[in-house]
């Protein structure tokens, strides 16, 4: 009995020696990790500037706080790499990535089990701005290249990492992808150890865009964003590499002019992605995603649409209503479909149907929209209501009566609407193409001119028209 009593003082007197070390040695190496040290590291890897407010460690919960972050294009005080304390203010730039803060959890546990479990990293308003133009290429690229000098001396592995950065973008806008694990700027190989993350947690943000070849601008608000049971191991692509994608915000398209507002949508993604290729390992660069465009959203001028509107006088000058194709566009109810993202081209991996005012419009298979350069090709249709189809007929009718006379106007509206009626309704099928502000629009069917139409309604009755004439 004694002996257990002193064994337990032994094992508690132990467990206070044991507690009182961590806490001395996580104090010791929670002074050390500061925000120079970070800043170093992140200058010394990537062609950027880094500003940091405050960092707060804490090893004993496997936590970092860290306040305050600018991150920018590269200057001499990140070239010397000089402490935060002797650098003026970072110059503002058009291209930036500010969060407020990142707080980020890890299991300390498993490093010693050669494995980086990362439980949370929550960014709180984000800020993030940067321009691409028409060749794709985009202004944060540069922040990505390694750097020249770190702390003023020069960076021995940038001739090599430079080379293969500018490989890498060469592979990337290839869609013959090449399979050389040199010509990469990043593979799976390059984690150091299988890793899962629970979660990543956007808590508020902005994007925004400038599209250098239309002067246009591309604003993403209200984002809330989230990666969930990111599963990745380097050696294991085939069965460890997936993670959950949750994102919403408001997608505002502007031009050049900050009034001129062409388009804002309410949208939510989600859906399991693929991080890498499991066959060579490089980033995936072709991400699927489900896509749900909200109720409400709108399209306030869209250049397809009136180049469509004009390709149809013809059916105008019988009666059908065109407006609803050059009016405010709203979406009458919350469309989801498969949306894939490869180099800055957008393209529908399945048919995509959305009701707008009442009548429906979709996108064909495999269309697209090149959103650096606004190149696109799309194969569509424009479906009128049941309503405006209707009252078409009847106007139709009514206008050739008055024209040709009752006996011909049946034969001559049959032969104006029947190309381009489907199942009674009003159905337009078009092909758009070339730039998207200034699109090449036509038909995919063969439209009757009014006059043509007239005359090969009287060859197939040349007595109805002097029937139609005494019925006046």
């Amino acid at each position: 009995m004694k002996l257990r009593i002193i064994s337990t003082k032994w094992l508690i007197l132990i467990l206070i020696f044991v507690t009182v070390c961590v806490a001395a040695l996580s104090a010791f190496l929670s002074s050390k990790i500061d925000r120079d040290l970070i800043i170093s590291y992140l200058e010394s890897e990537k062609n950027i500037r880094v500003d940091i407010e405050d960092v707060s460690p804490s090893l004993i919960l496997g936590e970092v706080n860290i306040g305050g972050i600018i991150i920018g294009p590269r200057d001499s005080y990140a070239d010397e790499g000089l402490v935060a304390e002797q650098r003026s203010k970072p110059v503002p730039s058009k291209t930036r990535i500010k969060i407020s803060n990142v707080s980020l959890k890890v299991r300390l546990v498993d490093l010693f089990l050669d494995k980086l479990s990362i439980k949370s990293i929550i960014i709180e308003d984000l800020d993030l701005a940067y321009s691409i133009n028409e060749d794709g290429d985009h202004s944060l690229d540069s922040l990505l290249d390694p750097p020249k000098y770190i702390k003023g001396v020069l960076n021995p592995e940038y001739e090599r990492k430079k080379k293969r950065r500018e490989l890498a973008k060469i592979r990337w806008k290839l869609d013959s992808g090449l399979k050389n694990p040199d010509d990469d700027s990043f593979n799976a190989s390059e984690v150091p150890m299988p890793t899962t993350l629970d979660e990543l947690i956007i808590k508020g943000g902005r994007v925004a865009i400038k599209l250098d070849k239309s002067g246009n601008n591309v604003y993403f608000s209200k984002v809330k964003g989230s990666i969930t049971d990111l599963d990745v191991d380097p050696q294991n692509l085939k069965e460890h590499n997936s993670a959950l994608l949750g994102l919403e915000g408001n997608l505002k398209v502007m031009g050049s002019e900050s009034n001129l507002e062409y388009a804002s949508f309410d949208l939510k993604a989600d859906g399991i992605i693929q991080p890498f290729e499991a066959s060579s390992g490089f980033l995936n660069p072709d991400l699927i995603t489900s896509l749900t465009v909200m109720e409400g959203s709108k399209i306030v001028s869209l250049p397809i649409a009136t180049r469509l509107a004009s390709t149809l006088e013809q059916l105008e000058s019988t009666g059908l209503d065109l407006s609803v194709i050059d009016d405010l566009l709203v979406v009458d109810n919350d469309t989801t479909f498969s949306l894939g993202l490869r180099n800055y081209i957008l393209r529908a991996v399945e048919p995509l149907p959305v009701l707008i005012n009442g009548n429906q419009i979709i996108l064909e298979k495999n269309s697209w929209l090149n959103t650096a350069n606004d190149e696109h090709l799309i194969n569509a249709s424009f479906t009128f209501s049941d309503k405006i189809s209707q009252k078409a007929f009847e106007k139709s009718y009514e206008y050739l009566s008055e024209r040709v006379g009752k006996g011909v106007a049946s034969a001559v509206s049959e032969l104006l609407f029947t190309p381009v009626t489907k199942k009674g309704k009003i159905h337009i099928p078009f092909v758009s193409s070339g730039d998207f502000n200034r699109p090449k629009v036509r038909p995919s069917v063969e439209l009757k001119d009014l006059a043509d139409a007239i005359k090969e309604g009287i060859k197939k009755d040349p007595l109805s028209i002097l029937k139609g004439l005494l019925d006046r």
